[in-house]
C-alpha cells in the first residue's frame, strides 16, 4: 500500500472498491478540493480484480472542523460535539449535570443532542404518556373518530386499510383492538392488506371495487382478506386507511362513486394541491383544518409554505402513530369523557407497544412524540396481553431479553416484515388482531422461517447486484447513482438489497425486478440527496411512484429503464457532493479505556431508546495500543476479537503525545477533549473488543499497532449470565 505523507495532510481515506482506472487522478483532485483542500499524492493496492485507492489531501478544515478517516469511514465529531462550540456546550453541560444531578458524560450527550434547557432534558430521560401532546391537534382526527363512532354504533362493515410492512401491519391491529374494544358487531371489522407482488403499495381501484361488492366475504380473489361471511353485503362499508392512501386520488374518487365513506389516515409525502376526496384526511402534516378544499385554498394562496405544516410534535408520527392518536381520540369520543375508565386504559397501554413497534421498524425520528411512545411501549411489551405479540416474542426466543430498540428493529421487525415480503401480510395482521393462542403460535413459527428464507434470499440477489455494479461501472465516481435489476429477483426483498448497496457504495440505489415488460423494484439514498426529489426530476421515465427523501418505490416499462438511469445519474451527478459519498462515522466524546464501565454504561443507558436522531453514542478511544494478534471468531472467522491496551504514560508523555498526533494526523479536536485524564495509571489496563464483520481486517492489524478506536458500550446476555461488551465501529491505524 502506498500512503503518502506531508506535513500539513490531515487525512487518508481508503475508498473502498472503486475501479477509477484513467480519471483518478482529476477525481481525487475533486474529491480534495471539495473537502476544501489540495491533492498531495494517491496510491493503491489490490489485485487486478480488486483495487483500493488511497490519498492524501492538505486541509484547512471542514465545516469547522478536522476530519480523519478510519479503515471503514470518515471519523467526524458528532454535529454539536465541536471545539467552535465548546465554551457555549460546557455551559449547558454544568447547567444540566448540576440541576439535574447527572454524571457529565450524559448532561454532555443531552446538549449534543440539542437538549440544553433542564425541562426539556428531564422529559427527554423521563418521557411518560402524559406528555404526548392531545390527539385532537392531530389534523383530521375530529372528524375520523366521529364517524368511526357513527359506524359502530349502527354496526356498519368497517374495512381497515393497511400497509404489508410492520407500520401498516401494526397500525391495522391498533384501531381492530380499538374498534373491537368498544364493541364492535362481531365480525363487522375486517382488515384488508394488498399484496405486495400482486398489487402492490397502497390503495387501489381494484381493491376499493371489490371491497365495495363483496364487502367482507370470503370469495375475494386471492384469499386476500381476514374477513367475516355474517356482513350485510348491501350496506356499503366504511373505509380507513392505516400507513397509506394520502396520493390516492383516483381510488378515493372511485369510492365516493360507489358511495362508500373513505378516511384516510397516512403519514408518507403529500401534494397539498391534490388531494384525495375523501370524507376525512388524517395526517400530521395536514393543515390544523385538514380538508382537501381548504389545502388547496392554502397553495393557491400568497404564501402557503408558512401555513401548510402544523407546527406540533406530531409531525414525525409513523403509519402506527397516527393510528394511535386516533385510537386514543376515538376512545374518548366512545367513552364520552376525557378520562377514560380502566379497561379502555389498558387496551391503549397494550396498543402503545404495537405503535411502538411499527415507530421504531419504520425509521423515523426517535425525539418527541415518537420517543415517548417507544420507550412507554417498550417497558410494556413483554406484558402485553396480546396474544399474537406474546407469541411472536416467544418464537424469536427473546422472553428473558429485556427489549430494546435493536430487537424490533432486527429481530421482531423482520419476522412480521418476512410475509408481505415473500408472501402476503395478511398472516402477520391476524399474528396481532384475532389469532387463538394455537394459532398465534403457528403463524409466529411460520413468519421465523419465512425471515429465513428471506435473508437468504436477500443474500444471492445482493451478491448479483454487487457484482453488477462493479461489473457495468456504476461504482465510479462520475456515476453517483446505481440502477441495476434483473428478470427473476424476488420483488420482496428488492428494498433491503437497495439499502445493502447504499451501505456498501455509498451512493443512491434503485433495485427493480423485471416481468413481462415492466421494471418495480425500491430505491434508497443517502444523507445530501432527497430520492423523492431525484424521482419528481424523473418521472416521465416513471409510470407510477411515491416515497420520501430517504426510500421510494417505482414502476416503468423495462425498456425505459436505461434511460431513466441517465437521468437519475445526471440528476444526482449535478447535485450529490463526493463528501456525501464516503461514509461518515460520528463520534460523541472521547474517553479512556477506563471510563468503559458499568457506571459509563447506565449514564447513557438513560438516553435509551436509541435510533434515527437520538443514535447510540459512540466514544472514540485514543492512541490504544494492540496488546495481542487479531483473533477472527464466529462463523467463518467473520468478526474480530480485539485486545486492547492502554498504557501507562509517565509524566511528560501527553504533551509529546499530543503534538505526534497533531503532526500525524491532526484528528478533529472534540467537545471534552480538554478533559481526557492525563493517563498516571499506576499499570497498563487490558480490555477485550469485539468488532462485527471486520473478519478479513485481520491481516491489516498486527501486536503492537497504535490505535485510535471507535466504540460502542453494549450488554449481551448468554444463558443468563450479563456482560458489558466493547463494540468497536471501526480503527485509525497511528504507525
Amino acid at each position: 500500500m502506498s500512503n503518502f505523507q506531508h506535513p500539513n495532510s490531515v487525512a487518508k481515506l481508503d475508498v473502498g472498491h472503486w475501479t477509477l482506472d484513467s480519471i483518478v487522478h482529476q477525481t481525487l483532485t475533486a474529491l480534495s478540493e471539495d473537502c476544501g483542500g489540495r491533492l498531495i499524492g494517491w496510491g493503491y493496492s489490490g489485485n487486478s480484480s480488486s483495487v483500493r485507492y488511497h490519498w492524501c489531501w492538505t486541509c484547512s478544515g471542514y465545516d469547522g472542523v478536522m476530519d480523519v478517516a478510519g479503515m471503514l469511514k470518515r471519523w467526524r465529531p458528532r454535529e454539536g460535539a465541536c471545539a467552535s462550540s465548546e465554551d457555549a456546550q460546557a455551559g449547558a453541560c454544568q447547567t444540566l449535570s448540576r440541576e439535574l444531578h447527572l454524571p457529565a458524560i450524559t448532561a454532555r450527550l443531552l446538549v449534543q443532542r440539542g437538549l440544553t434547557d433542564p425541562p426539556h432534558a428531564r422529559q427527554f430521560l423521563d418521557p411518560k404518556l402524559t406528555d404526548l401532546d392531545d390527539p385532537i391537534s392531530l389534523p383530521g382526527v375530529e372528524q375520523a373518530a366521529a364517524r368511526l363512532e357513527q359506524a359502530v354504533r349502527d354496526g356498519q362493515p368497517i374495512v381497515i386499510y393497511g400497509d404489508y410492512d410492520v407500520d401498516g401491519i401494526t397500525a391495522s391491529a391498533i384501531l381492530w383492538h380499538t374498534l373491537t374494544a368498544a364493541g364492535a358487531v362481531p365480525g363487522s371489522v375486517s382488515t384488508y392488506v394488498p399484496h405486495r407482488l400482486e398489487e402492490g403499495y397502497g390503495l387501489n381501484d381494484e381493491a376499493i371495487r371489490q371491497i365495495a361488492i363483496h364487502a367482507g366475504a370470503e370469495s375475494l380473489p386471492g384469499a386476500k382478506r381476514q374477513v367475516s361471511e355474517t356482513l350485510d353485503k348491501v350496506s356499503p362499508p366504511l373505509i380507513i386507511t392505516v400507513d397509506c392512501g394520502i396520493t390516492a386520488v383516483a381510488p378515493a374518487k372511485i369510492a365516493r362513486e360507489l358511495g362508500i365513506d373513505l378516511i384516510i389516515t397516512d403519514h408518507h409525502e403529500l401534494d397539498p394541491a391534490n388531494l384525495p376526496a375523501a370524507h376525512t384526511l388524517v395526517h400530521p402534516r395536514l393543515p390544523t383544518h385538514a380538508d382537501a378544499e381548504s389545502a388547496k385554498r392554502l397553495v393557491s394562496s400568497k404564501n402557503p409554505k408558512s401555513e401548510i405544516r402544523n407546527p406540533k410534535s406530531s409531525e414525525g408520527l409513523c403509519g402506527a402513530g397516527v393510528a394511535f392518536k386516533l385510537a386514543w381520540h376515538f376512545a374518548r369520543v366512545h367513552c364520552g369523557s376525557q378520562r377514560l375508565p380502566a379497561d379502555f386504559r389498558r387496551v391503549l397501554l397494550d396498543l402503545v407497544s404495537l405503535a411502538a413497534l411499527g415507530t421504531i421498524a419504520d425509521v423515523v425520528p426517535l425525539l418527541g412524540e415518537n420517543r415517548i411512545i417507544t420507550a412507554i411501549g417498550l417497558g410494556q411489551i413483554k406484558r402485553t396481553s396480546i396474544t399474537g405479540l406474546n407469541a411472536l416474542i416467544d418464537a424469536a426466543r427473546l422472553r428473558d431479553e429485556k427489549i430494546d430498540a435493536y430487537h424490533v428493529g432486527f429481530v421482531l421487525g423482520p419476522r412480521l416484515n418476512a410475509c408481505g415480503r415473500m408472501g402476503h401480510a395478511r398472516e402477520a395482521v391476524k399474528l396481532l388482531t384475532d389469532a387463538t393462542p394455537a394459532e398465534a403460535r403457528t403463524i409466529a413459527a411460520e413468519l421465523t422461517q419465512e425471515n429465513d428464507r428471506r435473508r437468504t434470499t436477500e443474500r444471492s440477489i445482493f451478491a448479483e447486484a454487487a457484482e453488477m455494479v462493479r461489473a457495468q461501472g456504476y461504482d465510479r465516481a462520475d456515476c453517483r447513482a446505481i440502477v441495476v435489476g434483473k428478470e427473476g429477483w424476488h420483488a420482496g426483498v428488492v428494498g433491503i438489497v437497495a439499502s445493502r448497496l447504499v451501505d456498501a457504495f455509498c451512493r443512491p440505489a434503485v433495485v427493480l425486478n423485471f416481468d413481462n415488460g415492466q421494471a418495480h423494484g425500491s430505491a434508497r439514498s443517502v444523507d445530501g440527496l432527497s430520492i423523492h426529489e431525484a424521482f419528481a426530476h424523473c418521472q416521465e421515465h416513471l409510470t407510477t411512484w411515491g416515497g420520501h427523501a430517504m426510500a421510494a418505490g417505482l414502476r416503468m416499462e423495462t425498456a425505459r429503464v436505461e434511460v431513466f438511469r441517465q437521468a437519475l445519474v445526471a440528476f444526482v451527478n449535478a447535485r450529490l457532493e463526493p463528501r456525501h459519498m464516503v461514509g461518515c462515522l460520528d463520534i460523541d466524546a472521547d474517553c479512556t479505556l477506563a471510563e468503559l464501565n458499568e457506571s459509563l454504561y447506565e449514564s447513557i443507558r438513560h438516553l435509551a431508546p436509541f435510533g434515527r436522531a437520538n443514535p447510540t453514542p459512540v466514544f472514540r478511544l485514543c492512541n490504544i495500543t494492540l496488546a495481542r494478534p487479531p483473533l477472527r471468531i464466529g462463523k467463518q472467522g467473520a468478526h474480530l476479537s480485539l485486545t486492547l491496551e492502554e498504557r501507562r504514560k509517565e509524566k511528560g508523555d501527553r504533551r509529546q503525545e499530543t503534538e505526534v498526533r497533531s503532526k500525524e494526523s491532526a484528528s478533529p479536536r472534540l467537545a471534552g477533549d480538554a478533559q481526557r485524564p492525563s493517563g498516571d495509571a499506576r499499570s497498563n489496563r487490558l480490555m477485550r473488543a469485539i468488532w462485527f464483520n471486520a473478519g478479513t481486517k485481520a491481516d491489516q492489524l498486527a501486536v503492537g499497532m497504535r490505535l485510535d478506536v471507535a466504540a460502542q458500550l453494549k450488554t449481551s446476555t448468554w444463558q443468563g449470565r450479563t456482560q458489558l461488551d466493547i463494540v468497536v465501529q471501526d480503527v485509525r491505524v497511528l504507525d
